[in-house]
């Protein structure tokens, strides 16, 4: 137990990030995989309204009332996230991951109206600035190795989420609390290829999601169940990989279905991101020769190429990658 303990120590004190490019390694039976992700998203205010248009993020978190364009002001966020991811390889084609995710969100609010009602005021006083730190919502993935080939493998799994983010309280659709507070299953399938060049790879990546019905409370403080639209999210990514250095891209899409709240109200939200990585490590090697301790490092930056109904946010990302 020792040894994982000090590689977990290392990583934390160790330059290291979030990437966002989704690549799925096979794991040898009885290996682990730890990674560190480390996730900056700097202030923002803007979002992709209903329309696919740039507006404020008022716009978006409001989207449900008629007065919302009466309203003046900014709302501003950001985010960082530190998430630990732990695999291990239970036989040559099992596997089991676990994501946990530390959060740090703030809200900045200066949104005010001023012919508001009693109940108009009190969703802009819901929507007031905060600082919230905790526990994120935990992930569980069950991995399949389904066949491999000298050029190309494929694997799929089940995913569960569990509702352990559970501070802050959330509102709205579009919520600033530290989980969803609703879990989530779904399924997903990787399929790798490596075309007959040196060290490029390429990856497809489908991931669907059923959430499961939660409690939520609408902007003005009235507590219901909540239906989140199912979602899905679709990658395709390519890197090379050469004398120990990664440069990889990878476009994103995301869609999800119309989300429900006790006002009968819905919606329906999409994003195209586009993914940046560069990293340095010694995973080139292993192509030569075993190591006691192959490990990668990676910068990434992701921007938003178009939406509707999501926040216009850019991410930087860090990571490190440990295999013992």
């Amino acid at each position: 137990m020792k040894q994982p303990l000090i590689i977990l120590i290392f990583a934390f004190l160790f330059p290291t990030a979030v990437h966002a490019i989704e690549i799925e390694n096979r794991l040898p039976a009885s290996v682990w995989e730890i990674e560190i992700r480390l996730n900056h998203t700097p202030p923002y205010d803007r979002a992709f309204n209903g329309y696919g248009k740039e507006a404020p993020l008022q716009q978006l978190i409001l989207w449900d009332r008629e007065w919302r364009d009466s309203v003046e002001g900014k709302l501003q966020r950001e985010e960082q996230r530190l998430e630990i991811r732990m695999a291990y390889g239970l036989t040559e084609t099992w596997t089991v991951k676990a994501a946990v995710p530390l959060l740090q969100k703030k809200q900045s609010s200066t949104l005010k109206f001023e012919s508001a009602t009693s109940s108009q005021q009190k969703v802009l006083d819901n929507l007031a600035s905060e600082n919230l730190n905790g526990l994120g919502d935990i992930k569980m993935k069950l991995i399949k190795d389904m066949s491999t080939r000298t050029t190309w493998h494929n694997r799929g799994g089940f995913i569960l989420r569990l509702p352990t983010g559970n501070t802050g309280t959330p509102r709205g659709i579009s919520t600033n609390a530290i989980g969803e507070g609703h879990g989530a299953v779904g399924a997903f399938f990787h399929y790798t290829w490596y075309p007959l060049v040196h060290g490029i790879r390429n990856g497809f990546r489908i991931e669907s999601s059923n959430e499961l019905l939660g409690k939520r409370k609408t902007l003005d403080g009235v507590r219901g169940y909540y239906s989140a639209g199912h979602r899905t999210d679709i990658h395709y990514n390519w890197s090379i990989e050469r004398q120990n250095m990664f440069v990889g891209t990878e476009l994103h899409y995301f869609q999800q279905a119309e989300s429900r709240l006790p006002l009968g109200k819905s919606n329906a939200s999409f994003l195209k991101e586009i993914n940046f990585e560069f990293g340095y490590g010694n995973l080139s090697d292993l192509e030569q020769k075993p190591l006691s301790a192959p490990w990668q490092a990676r910068l990434g930056f992701s921007r938003p190429l178009a939406g509707q109904n999501t926040p216009i946010a850019h991410r930087w990302e860090l990571s490190s990658t440990f295999y013992f």
